[in-house]
Formats: structure tokens, sequence, C-alpha cells
């Protein structure tokens, strides 16, 4: 009878906390809806491609043109010179070229071996396996069966141990810096329901003062959570190119807005229990942003509704600058995007916590 009486008095804890439930129910479903919506949908984007034609014939014209009435390219630039291509991709401005060498159409006429070169950057070694396929096809829909044609993948930054581990560690990071905003949201959830805050509001603080007050300590934890990881991926064989200081910068600010979401979740939230709603954004972010597998794939609205949020250019520049693709110029615009959705997200966490006061 005891454990009977227990057990009703725990479904009744349940089903009275309507946020517990929707966490319940709802992170199954987003799982679903996200994993579907992402990397279910019949209808792939069309890749850019770009091109550095060294040839520069009739052949290689025709053959441009063929690749780019297949519906699965979208052609992005045609380089006359593979050097001008190599610059762009150390630059971060495009993830991949196909090299057509001199004597292609030379070598299409007397029916020899002809070799393409798919060069790509280290950052994302996906790209190189997802557009290889791609490319044999066009290029055997335009030659025909023969001549035989091979193309040699090749990675641009040689000083990468390994390609895999530069790619997934810094999603990963970005992940494990998501986790704060459960932490943020169930400490400012705690401290209501065991009565701290409304204690606290007796005395003359101010919304920011209790911002402040949750964010410093957190950002402590992001500053060593940081550390410990990048330490944990170089053991692991991360290859860190670029400028150091760049990437933890990314990354500190990629904290400050994870940081920010969960101040206000945990300002919305009545209970501690109710913060665990935080995964139901965590996960879901985490996919669509690329942060744990490459996100090319995704169908453009949510592609574009991803990359309007921080996180994606968090992952996306983290990976360029550790692989050395990209200097401070080129991932300004992806600091922006950091830096202003830090300062939206404090001002409506300010805004959200007076009127919590003033109620």
């Amino acid at each position: 009878m005891r454990i009977w009486g227990i057990s009703k008095r725990n479904l009744k804890e349940i089903y009275r906390d309507p946020v517990l439930v929707a966490f319940l129910l709802g992170m199954p479903i987003a799982f679903m809806l996200v994993f579907c919506a992402a990397f279910g949908g019949q209808h792939v984007n069309p890749t850019s491609i770009s091109i550095a034609d060294e040839d520069q014939s009739l052949t290689s014209s025709a053959f441009i043109d063929c690749i780019e009435n297949v519906p699965a390219f979208k052609l992005n630039e045609i380089y006359t010179e593979e050097s001008q291509a190599r610059n762009d991709i150390e630059n971060g401005k495009i993830p991949f070229y196909l090299l057509i060498p001199a004597g292609f159409e030379e070598a299409n006429q007397a029916q020899k071996p002809i070799s393409l070169e798919l060069a790509y950057k280290k950052a994302d070694p996906m790209i190189g396996q997802l557009v290889k396929p791609m490319v044999e096809a066009a290029t055997l829909m335009f030659l025909g069966i023969s001549p035989p044609i091979n193309i040699d993948l090749k990675g641009t930054e040689v000083e990468i141990k390994n390609e895999t581990i530069n790619f997934l560690i810094p999603g990963v990071i970005v992940f494990g810096l998501m986790v704060l905003i459960f932490t943020a949201a169930s400490r400012i959830a705690a401290d209501r329901e065991d009565g701290f805050l409304a204690r606290m509001l007796t005395t003359p603080a101010r919304p920011w003062d209790f911002i402040l007050g949750y964010s410093l300590p957190l950002i402590l934890v992001l500053i060593v959570s940081t550390l410990i990881y990048l330490g944990i991926g170089i053991t692991m064989g991360l290859s860190i190119i670029g400028n150091i200081g760049l990437a933890f910068l990314i990354f500190f600010l990629t904290g400050l807005c994870s940081i920010g979401i969960g101040m206000i979740v945990g300002t919305l939230v009545k209970s501690e229990s109710q913060s665990a709603i935080s995964w139901v954004i965590i996960v879901p972010l985490s996919m669509i942003s690329g942060a744990l597998m490459s996100a090319d794939g995704m169908p453009t609205g949510l592609k574009n509704f991803a990359n309007a949020l921080p996180f994606m250019h968090a992952v996306d520049a983290s990976r360029n600058v550790i692989s050395g693709c990209a200097t401070f110029s080129t991932v300004l615009p992806d600091l922006y995007y950091l830096i202003g959705w830090t300062v939206v997200l404090f001002t409506a966490g300010i805004i959200l916590f007076r009127r919590r006061m003033a109620s």
C-alpha cells in the first residue's frame, strides 16, 4: 500500500507539472521533427561548386556547362588558375573546388585516362566524400564510359594530423558550451523555488545586478570548460593550425550566448524541474547548427533559419580558424553575429527579470 501511495504521489507530481510533461513528450518529437526536416527530405539542396579550369579549351568549357546543368550542383566560381582557387579556399571563401588540368581536351580526344582533382578544406573532410560521387556521375555523363576517369581528393592543409578529429572537436566544444543553457536555467529556477530570489528582491539590487551575479560564475565555468575541451581535443589529435586566441574568442562568445539563453529560460520557468525544457532547445539547435554532423544537406529554409542563429556561425568559424583556413577578417561577420546575439539575449534577460520582479 505504501508503494502504491508513493507511486500515486509521484505520478501526480509529474502530470501536475505541464512543462515537465511537455519535456518528456516533446524531446522525442523534437528529435523526429528536426532529423526528418534536416536530413530526411527527398530533395537535397544543390551543392555550390567552384571550378579551376587550367585547360581553357572548348572541351573544358563544354564540361563546365555539363556540370552546371546537373541539378545537384550550383556553379559558384570559375577560375583560370588553380592558385586563385587555392587562395580563396585558404581564406574560407569557398569550401572546395574541382581542378580541370591542362591537357584535358587532348586526353579526351586521344581517349587517354583523365585525372581530375577535388581540393577541399580539411576543416570539413566530409565534403570530399559527399561531392566526389556527384562529380564522377557528371563526368561520366559528359565523357561516356570511356576514357576512364580518376578523381583525386586533396586536402588543403597538410599540417592536420586527423581530418575527422579537426572536424568533430570544434562542433563538440560548441555543443558542450550549449549545455550552459541548462546550467544557467536550472540555477535561477532552483533559487526561485527555494525562496532565495524572493529574499533578494527585498534588497536594493537591480535586475542588472542579478543577471551579472548569475553570469560571472558561469563565465568562469565557461573559460575553464573551454580550456579543458581544447586540452582534451589536442590530446585526441586536434591540430590547431590557426590562431588559438581567435578560436578561444569564438568559443567564449558562444558560451555567452548560451548563458544568455539560459537566463531567459530560467526566468520563464517556475521550478527547477521545468528547466529540463532547456534540452528541447539544446539538442535541436546543436543538430541544425552542424555541431554534431554536417549541415550541408539541410533544406534551404531550415539552413537559413539556423544561419540566423549564433551557433552555426560559431561552428563554421571555429572549424575554419582551428584548421588554418580563416583569419580574423574572414570570420569577422561571424563574430558580429555572436556579439550581436550576446547583447540581444542579455538585454532580453534583464527586461524579463525586471518584469518578474515587478510581478
